[in-house]
């Protein structure tokens, strides 16, 4: 018995070295949002989520049916990818003078290089995101491609 609480005690505390499976990064603010995303597992394969918050009074808040953002992508290698995106905006939990955001961005991913990315999303229309508070994006790292459990 008293050999059983130092194994325990070091399986614990490895465990709770471990890497964690999801990073979550908020930049307050209306833009341009410059995330570093951690995509240094060239086996990995990642779930990349926005979310967002609105807020305001329900005749600002309604009309809002989207917003279209220019995603530049900065790799590793200095390698520079752009796409546009749609973040819909008239969906999620909404109460009366606010609206939260959260949307899949990219599923079942797996980068072109591994390393430290930069992720810079620069609104094509400020003044329609004047009731937005800010933009967030969620890394989820899925399985790895060599798991034996996916």
């Amino acid at each position: 018995m008293k050999n059983l609480f130092p194994i325990l005690s070091l399986a614990l505390l490895l465990s709770a070295c471990a890497e964690p499976l999801s990073t979550e990064t908020f930049i307050p603010g209306a833009g341009p949002y410059v995330f570093t995303v951690d995509l240094s597992d060239s086996t990995a394969v990642y779930d990349l989520d926005l979310y967002t918050r609105l807020d305001g009074t329900p005749e600002v808040l309604l009309p809002l049916e989207g917003a279209c953002f220019r995603a530049e992508w900065k790799a590793p290698t200095d390698s520079v990818y752009v796409e546009k995106i749609y973040l819909p905006l008239n969906r999620g939990k909404k109460s009366y003078f606010s609206s939260q955001v959260y949307e899949s961005f990219k599923a079942d991913w797996t980068p072109s290089a591994c390393g430290l990315w930069t992720l810079s999303l620069r609104p094509e229309d400020r003044s329609a995101l004047l009731p937005l508070r800010g933009m967030g994006l969620v890394l989820t790292r899925k399985y790895s491609l060599w798991d034996t459990e996916n």
